[in-house]
């Protein structure tokens, strides 16, 4: 199985002007360093949760379709999914009709099945012969992520801003309880 984003987010959910706003900066001399701890500080949140904070497309790559139940999506919230392809047995490369297939996207983790009384298809087995395209994320804006992922994000950048060296004169502390607890929230739970 392989996962693979093939269209980024247009924006950060963390600005380096936000970010400064949090750390209480006022000088722009670090605006670079801030910024990408915030972007850094994302890709932790998101990857720590499998949760995509802004709208992202992303490929879900695999063998075979289950023999029964359900394609579990690995990233939250599922907005869409914009197409289901695999190679069948003859080796050609087919796209599952939408028709076929239902997806739900009201449950935490998304999901595809077929629909009543139809079956996944056949599918040649190989390493990433399905390939599920997917849309995920919380909105396309900054205003749509919630509050709880934007303070894990603006703790965490924070914390590596102050802390910026895993050799330091004074011993260093463990990533801060809150950021745990905010990132334990986040998390859907059936996804490791």
């Amino acid at each position: 199985m392989s996962l693979v984003q093939t269209a980024a987010p247009s924006v950060e959910p963390v600005t380096t002007t936000s970010q400064k706003e949090w750390m209480r900066v006022d000088t722009s001399d670090e605006d670079s360093l801030i910024g990408n701890l915030a972007a850094a500080s994302r890709a932790y949140v998101e990857m720590s949760t499998n949760r995509q904070m802004i709208t992202a497309t992303w490929q879900y790559k695999f063998s075979s379709f289950p023999s029964s139940g359900d394609i579990v999506l690995p990233i939250s919230p599922l907005q869409s999914v914009t197409s289901i392809t695999y190679v069948d047995t003859n080796d050609d490369t087919q796209t599952w009709s939408s028709a076929l297939y239902t997806v739900d996207t009201a449950s935490d983790v998304g999901r595809v099945r077929p629909i009543y009384n139809e079956d996944y298809p056949e599918s040649r087995g190989y390493a990433q012969d399905v390939i599920v395209t997917f849309v995920a994320g919380y909105g396309d804006a900054a205003s749509d992520v919630p509050d709880t992922a934007l303070t894990a994000i603006k703790l965490l950048a924070s914390n590596w801003f102050e802390n910026r060296e895993s050799n330091a004169a004074v011993s260093l502390q463990e990533v801060p309880m809150a950021l745990q607890t905010l990132i334990w929230s986040l998390k859907d739970g059936s996804i490791s």
